[in-house]
C-alpha cells in the first residue's frame, strides 16, 4: 500500500481485493439477494462508486445542521431529510429484474408493482427518468408503510455514524 490506506486508486496501492470491504448495509443487501453491490472503497474502474461517494460526503458536510441526514440525524416531524438510495432495490421490489427501464409500459409495470398510479408521460422515458420515478414511488411506499425502513434490522447507532445506511435495505 504505497499511497492510501483505505481507498484503492490503482496498482500502486497494492492488491485490489485487499480494499474491497463492504459496509453492513451492503452485506445485508447482498445476503438478501441484492446481488453484488460495489464497494465504496474502490475508486477505480467502471464499477467504482468511491468518487461519487467523495462528492456526496462533501455535500453532506455542507448540509450538516441544515437538514436531517438519514440515518445519522433524528428525522424531523416535518420537512426534508437526505437519504442514500440505490435504485435497483426499488426495481426489484416492484417485481422487475433490476434491469434498466426505457419504456412507458415497463415504467408503469414497475409503478403498479409499488402501488403507484401509472405515469402519464407524452414521451418515452430514458433510464434516468424511470430510475427517478420508480425510486420515488418505492421510497414513498416504504416511508408510508410500517416496514421498519427508518429502523432496519442491523442498523445500530455506531453503524449509522460510521457507515451510514442505504434507505430501503431492510
Amino acid at each position: 500500500m504505497a499511497h492510501r490506506r483505505h481507498f484503492y486508486f490503482g496498482i500502486a496501492d497494492g492488491v485490489k481485493a485487499d480494499f474491497m470491504h463492504f459496509r453492513q448495509c451492503d452485506a445485508r443487501l447482498n445476503a438478501q439477494g441484492g446481488r453484488k453491490t460495489a464497494s465504496a472503497f474502490d475508486a477505480i474502474g467502471a464499477a467504482q462508486v468511491a468518487k461519487a461517494s467523495f462528492s456526496g460526503m462533501r455535500l453532506l458536510h455542507r448540509l450538516d445542521g441544515k437538514v436531517a441526514i438519514f440515518p445519522m440525524d433524528p428525522l424531523p416531524e416535518h420537512g426534508s431529510a437526505v437519504a442514500e438510495i440505490y435504485t435497483r432495490i426499488y426495481l426489484r421490489r416492484a417485481g422487475m429484474t433490476g434491469a434498466k427501464l426505457r419504456t412507458r409500459a415497463e415504467l408503469n409495470r414497475a409503478l403498479a408493482g409499488l402501488g403507484s398510479k401509472p405515469a402519464r408521460l407524452s414521451f418515452e422515458p430514458n433510464d434516468h427518468q424511470t430510475d427517478a420515478l420508480v425510486t420515488a414511488a418505492g421510497m414513498r411506499a416504504l416511508a408510508t408503510q410500517e416496514t421498519g425502513a427508518f429502523e432496519p434490522e442491523g442498523l445500530t447507532r455506531e453503524i449509522a455514524l460510521a457507515e451510514g445506511w442505504t434507505f430501503g435495505v431492510l
